[in-house]
């Protein structure tokens, strides 16, 4: 099904996220189920490329991906739990971009886990696990960019982690109320496409 994957998911995403955003900025209805069904959608376009090491690592981190917007988007109450799945995500890409280049960044090892020092001090568990989280969102991101192989796919996954980063900053200014009028929109402006490009930067057979 790679021309579903190829061809037919970014239409259906394009036109998923015109949707919602359109509602986001019109200030009209609930967007929510239809954001979850942009990500049900990646899941599945990621799960039609599965026949390779790198395409179900892909499909692995897009499914807690879902896992982790329904407690955060749909529930709305879960937040240590979402955020928990999300820190799965990033080991994920983490084994990922290991074993695309074949080895482990031993030199970024002691940031990656640096933040969960914090928890002997006795901090909010949700800021702890956050910032372990995008501490690691942020390695793997400079992982991506910095230290890959260059080609179309390795540019395609850099990328969406940088748009995965842009929404994680819209997240953490919005509940701190700044720039709302922006990051309100902001956190999906970036967040599908980044997942979009996550989806396709996934390795097919004979590729």
């Amino acid at each position: 099904m790679a021309w579903f994957r190829t061809r037919l998911f970014p239409i259906l995403s394009l036109l998923l996220y015109a949707a919602f955003m359109g509602m986001d900025i019109a200030y009209w209805s609930d967007s929510a189920p239809l954001k979850f069904a942009s990500i049900l959608l990646c899941v599945f376009a990621a799960l039609t490329n599965i026949r390779t090491a790198d395409g179900r690592l892909v499909a692995s981190a897009l499914a807690f991906t879902a896992g982790a917007d329904w407690f955060l988007l749909i529930k709305g109450e879960q937040y240590l739990l979402g955020v928990s799945l999300f820190c799965i995500v990033q080991a994920l890409y983490f084994i990922r971009l290991s074993m695309q280049r074949g080895r482990v960044l031993r030199r970024l090892l002691p940031f990656r886990v640096l933040p969960l020092f914090i928890l002997l001090c006795k901090p909010d568990l949700l800021i702890a696990v956050s910032l372990f989280y995008f501490t690691n969102l942020v390695l793997n991101a400079a992982e991506a960019c910095l230290f890959q192989p260059k080609d179309r796919k390795a540019l395609l996954f850099a990328v969406g982690l940088l748009l995965f980063i842009g929404c994680d900053v819209c997240v953490g200014a919005h509940n701190l109320g700044l720039w709302n009028a922006f990051t309100r929109v902001g956190m999906w402006l970036f967040y599908l496409p980044s997942q979009v490009l996550i989806v396709l930067s996934a390795h097919s057979k004979g590729e």
